[in-house]
Formats: structure tokens, C-alpha cells, sequence
């Protein structure tokens, strides 16, 4: 077993104060920054149904963040159109908004002081904007109609002014079927723009001129290629005119690197790296390449020479997944850049920007931004990843909570959805509201979660409830052997599928538990397929989960008899009546059973529907979360 255990902190502020912190939260998407890194923008939701703009000024020592005055947009869970999708920020303050339409993205200029003037729109339901690469207001959008990704796609260009992009779009010429992701601007001037275009079954970097609309590939294979895969340019360095790109040998993707006009090198340094390796920022001279390593709940940095194809670990803080990333400004030495920008997230941080001056490969020093919300100063409870040793492999788990689990008065062992699902290295509102209530949370990644690798995860297809349960009760019994005497068992919370697996591990070992919250549970994966609908269905098919699991633990079905009187802890049943993942009527055929062997409802089990609820009731509800919270650390129910 590994990992830090967090150090015992003040937990006297009450938990209104913690729930008017957690409003203050700005859940970011579209987060992008400028061509050049001066500047960041992101939309944002405050969880009550509204959008917001932010922007970031990233030009002096200390970067200022502010939300664009009277920008507010309904925001949804639900793709809604007229819904803004995507976002290009430019170095005068200003940021592109694309928002969807039937067929179409209408673009809508927002200016620093909130002025808002409509450009136009373009044809596409699929649209890409890169702004100019000197971060000039203006952008080049790749546009393509319908679904159909051999489909042809159109180039259009929006071109700026002082005062801001000025002008309809204009169609600049048509391109081939795109794969609609990666590439970049080729040269300073904004001329040349790299797009990966399909072709024969392969795809193939190509450059869009601009001017007369034409394109042009740009070379025939890297070093060492045979030219019968795929290359896919990931990030562009204009100005050196360099490419990083993915190139496919032997049914296998290495990285590639050089001049626009090739020959590409082959880099095999970066393959020393073990786990999922993404490229996500290049220098501007198309020396240094930052490379994101993940690996189940771990995740760090490394620089990648490209011309010496040498990797070289990079210091980063702990416990926290980062990127998008970008440099703020090319330079020439070798040392690296002056200033690295990157959008941070971890267990006890909410996503916040964090700036690293590099003073040599590998070395680093971080610093945060404030972003000016409450969220974003408060002293949320520590988090970190331990190793647990399990009965067969080792399990991964997120630890969060103002006391070490081994001496905490309370702990849960939360078992996430899926089953092809994981805890990801995240800051977890539910989290923070039960360590809040002096409740430790130890989150595994038992067998079946995904992010370990295809072996690790069928460990669950063709068998729910089997190796994960194993990992579960093995875990279980580990927390109880190394917790004092007078500590109560740890509790189970578990959603859908983890829901699931809570009930089985309840009852499979009664000793172990002192309560159970299940949230969207099934009782079966044949129960849940017989009410489920078709792409629960598919998803249930893929998986195996009608097939019968049976051992020492007996059926995987709640409903089966000698399951349920098993069970000794109290329970708590959370459904959305307007669940349309797992129904309603799952939970309800749970609570019936439970009163049919003699449970007593509110004294022995707690059922309560959440009216107008989807799959995840607790979300945006202060008094849901609040009496779950003291239900796991006290027993009783009192929404």
C-alpha cells in the first residue's frame, strides 16, 4: 500500500458555509487560450442552469481573470440549440462564440466590455475555428454538413480589424473529408493552415492555402514509413513551420517530428513512457513538445526533445491532471520556455490555472492563478490516490477526507457507475460534502474499471459482480484491520452500477458495513435489461451482463431468495423518478422486496424519489447531499 495519508485539519466551519462555496464553483468546458497564449477565455456553468464567459489576461506576472460583463446563456445537460459550442479567444480581450443552429454555427463576436455583434454564420453542424496565428482578431473555420465523416468540407475565413473581426465570413475554398481534429497554422502570417485529410482509407496531412483556396500534401510518409498508414499532425510550431504527428507503423502510432515539408524523424524516446501519452502543447521553434503521461488515477509531465528525440521528466505538482497547456511565447534557448500556461484539476483543487517558469529540461516552478470566486480559496479537504493490494492486482483508489481513513471516526468506500466506468482524478463535489460531515471517502478502481488497460477492465464483462465484488469486500476487510477497535465498519455508497455492486458486497459480508446509500440501483443485470431501454440494452449485451455469476456469494440478483435478508446495515435508496438510464421502477421493486422479508421502511431502510429527477438526483441539491452526508455518518434520514 502507498500514498500520503492527509494531515488532521480545523473542521469547524459549518456546512452552509462549504455548500456556499460549492455554488461558487466555475465548472469550465471550451477552455481555450489565444493563438500565441497571451490570452485564455472558457465558458462556464454555475450548476443552476446558466452559462457565463470568462477570459484570462495571461501577459504580466500575475494573471487576472474576469467574468465578460453581461454575458449569460441557459445552459443544459441536453444539447440545446442556439447553445454556444466552442470558443476562439484573441490577444485584444475579444473571444469568437460559435453557436449551433439546425445545420448551421452562427458566430457572435464578444468584446472585452460585453458587447456582443453577430458576424454571420456558416453551413456545418460540425465546425473547427482556428484563431490567427499571431492572435489577431479572425479565425479560419473548417465546416462540414451532416454526420458523414467521408463527407467534403469548406473552408472559410474571418478576417479582423483594430476594432475587432470585421464582415461576414467569406468561403475560402473546399477540401476533402477532414478528420476534424489536430493540425494547425503552418507559418506566422497565417497563410498555410495543416489539415488532416482522408484519403484511400488513411489519413494524410495536407496544407489549405489560404489565399487561392487551394491545398496541397505535404510530404509522402515519415522516415522509415512504408506510406500505407496514417498520419495525423497533432501540433504545429508556425513559426518554425515543424510538425508533431502520429504516425501508424505495424498497426501501432509513434510520434513524429520535423519541417512542414519533411522528412518527419521518428521519436521512440517518448514509448520509455508507460500508460497514455498525448502530446498537448509544442514550443513555438518546434524544439520541446509537452507530453501528458496517464495511468489509471496517475498522471504527470514530461518535455520531449524532438531533435534529440530525449524525454525528460518534468517537476509538476501532485495529484492533479493538467492540460490544455500552452507557452505563452517562443524562445530559442534550450533551457525552455519563460512561461507555461496549464488548466489544473485535483482531488482538493477545482480546475484553476497554473503557470510553470522552466529553468531547464525537467525542472519547474509552479505557481496558481486565482480566479477570484470563493471556490477558488477555500480549504478544501486533502486528496490523493493510494495503491491498495488486492486479492488478485493491485487497486487503485482517490482518497479524500480531513482525516486519515485509518484513525477517521467515519469512512466510506464509494463504488462508481458503469460498469465500464472509473473514479478519475477530479475534484468531486460529493467528496467534499461528506468529508465535510467527518466522513473519509476511499474511492477504488476495482477490476472492470476502465484506464487500466482492456485486461484489467473484461475482468467485468460476462461477470458483474464478480472480480469487483472480490476487490470490494478485500478492500473492505483491509480498512477494517487497520482502523482502531472502536471505530464503526465503513459504510458503501455506490450509483447505478456501483449501486449495484454496494448491495452485493452488503450482503454478501453483513459484518462489514455500518450503512448503505444506493443511489439508482438495479437489482439485476436481466431485471435492469427487461426495463431498460435500447441503448441500456446495447450497452448490457456488450458487457455480459445477463450472464449468471455464481460462486460462495450465490446469484448476482438481489431478488434471488437468501440475498436480501442477508442484509443488516441500514439503507438508504436514492431514485430520479425521471431516470432514463436505470427506471424507476428498479428501486421501487428493491424497497418492495424489503418490506415483503420485514424491513421496516424509515426505520430499517430509507426510500425516497426525487421528483423531476434524472440518473445523478443529488445533482445541484444542497439538502440531498447534505442528508446523505449525515445518514453515512450518523444513520437517519431527514431530507
Amino acid at each position: 500500500m502507498s500514498g500520503p495519508a492527509p494531515a488532521v485539519v480545523d473542521r469547524s466551519r459549518p456546512s452552509a458555509s462549504l455548500w456556499a462555496a460549492l455554488t461558487t464553483l466555475r465548472s469550465r468546458f471550451g477552455f481555450r487560450f489565444s493563438a500565441t497564449g497571451n490570452r485564455a477565455a472558457a465558458l462556464v456553468t454555475d450548476g443552476r442552469g446558466r452559462m457565463f464567459l470568462e477570459t484570462w489576461d495571461l501577459r504580466g506576472d500575475t494573471p487576472v481573470c474576469r467574468g465578460v460583463p453581461g454575458f449569460e446563456r441557459a445552459a443544459s445537460n441536453v444539447m440545446l440549440q442556439g447553445q454556444p459550442t466552442d470558443i476562439v479567444p484573441f490577444d485584444d480581450g475579444s473571444v469568437l462564440v460559435l453557436v449551433a443552429r439546425p445545420g448551421s454555427h452562427d458566430l457572435v463576436v464578444v468584446l472585452p466590455d460585453g458587447e456582443e455583434r453577430a458576424v454571420g454564420s456558416v453551413p456545418g453542424d460540425h465546425v473547427t475555428a482556428a484563431g490567427l496565428p499571431d492572435g489577431r482578431p479572425g479565425a479560419l473555420l473548417l465546416t462540414r454538413v451532416g454526420n458523414d465523416p467521408a463527407a467534403a468540407c469548406t473552408a472559410w475565413t474571418l478576417t479582423g480589424s483594430p476594432a475587432g473581426p470585421a464582415g461576414e465570413p467569406v468561403r475560402a475554398g473546399e477540401l476533402p473529408a477532414l478528420l476534424l481534429r489536430g493540425g494547425g497554422w503552418l507559418d506566422p502570417a497565417g497563410e498555410r493552415f495543416q489539415a488532416n485529410v482522408r484519403v484511400a482509407g488513411r489519413v494524410r496531412p495536407a496544407a489549405f492555402h489560404v489565399g487561392d483556396g487551394g491545398h496541397d500534401f505535404l510530404y509522402d510518409g515519415s522516415e522509415g514509413s512504408d506510406g500505407s498508414g496514417s498520419d495525423t499532425v497533432l501540433l504545429t510550431a508556425p513559426e518554425a513551420g515543424a510538425l508533431l504527428v502520429a504516425t501508424e507503423r505495424n498497426g501501432r502510432y509513434v510520434l513524429s517530428a520535423g519541417p512542414a515539408s519533411g522528412p518527419l524523424r521518428t521519436l521512440l524516446a517518448p514509448e520509455q513512457l508507460a500508460g497514455e501519452v498525448r502530446p498537448i502543447a509544442l514550443r513555438g521553434d518546434g524544439r520541446w513538445a509537452l507530453l501528458r503521461r496517464t495511468s489509471g488515477l496517475s498522471c504527470d509531465l514530461a518535455l520531449l526533445d524532438t531533435h534529440r528525440d530525449a524525454v525528460h521528466p518534468l517537476v509538476a505538482p501532485t495529484g492533479r491532471v493538467l492540460g490544455p497547456a500552452a507557452w505563452r511565447a517562443p524562445v530559442g534557448a534550450d533551457e525552455g520556455p519563460p512561461r507555461l500556461w496549464c488548466l489544473s484539476v485535483g482531488a482538493d483543487t477545482p480546475a484553476r490555472l497554473m503557470g510553470a517558469t522552466v529553468s531547464g529540461p525537467g525542472e519547474a516552478r509552479w505557481v496558481e492563478a486565482d480566479d477570484g470566486t470563493p471556490a477558488g480559496r477555500w480549504p478544501w479537504a486533502p486528496g490523493h490516490v493510494e495503491t491498495f493490494t488486492g486479492p488478485a492486482e493491485d487497486v487503485e483508489a482517490l482518497v479524500c477526507g480531513h482525516e486519515d481513513w485509518r484513525t477517521a471516526k467515519h469512512v466510506v468506500l464509494a463504488l462508481h457507475g458503469g460498469p465500464a466506468g472509473m473514479w478519475r482524478l477530479k475534484f468531486h463535489q460529493l467528496f467534499q460534502v461528506f468529508a465535510e460531515a467527518g466522513v473519509t471517502v476511499i474511492a477504488p478502481n476495482p477490476r472492470g474499471s476502465i484506464g487500466y488497460g482492456r485486461a484489467f477492465h473484461e475482468h467485468v464483462v460476462n461477470a458483474w459482480g464478480g472480480p469487483d465484488l472480490a476487490d470490494v469486500l478485500h478492500l473492505a476487510t483491509h480498512i477494517r484491520d487497520h482502523r482502531p477497535a472502536d471505530r464503526e465498519p465503513p459504510a458503501l455508497y455506490g450509483h447505478s452500477y456501483g449501486a449495484f455492486l454496494a448491495l452485493l458486497a452488503a450482503c454478501a459480508a453483513p459484518e462489514l458495513w455500518s450503512r448503505v446509500v444506493a443511489v439508482a440501483p438495479f437489482l439485476s443485470g436481466e431485471s435492469l435489461y427487461q426495463e431498460a431501454t435500447s441503448p441500456v440494452r446495447a450497452m448490457i449485451d456488450r458487457l455480459g451482463g445477463r450472464r449468471r455469476v455464481v460462486d460462495e456469494h450465490g446469484p448476482r440478483d438481489l431478488a434471488e431468495p437468501g440475498r436480501l435478508p442477508r442484509l443488516r446495515a441500514p439503507l438508504l435508496i436514492l431514485h430520479g423518478d425521471g431516470d432514463d438510464v436505470v427506471p424507476v421502477g428498479q428501486s421501487r421493486a428493491l424497497a418492495r422486496r424489503l418490506a415483503e422479508l420485514g424491513a421496516v421502511p424509515g426505520v430499517d431502510f430509507h426510500h425516497h424519489e426525487v421528483s423531476g429527477a434524472g440518473h445523478t438526483p443529488l445533482d445541484g441539491s444542497q439538502s440531498l447531499h447534505l442528508a446523505t452526508a449525515r445518514f453515512l455518518a450518523a444513520g437517519g434520514w431527514s431530507p
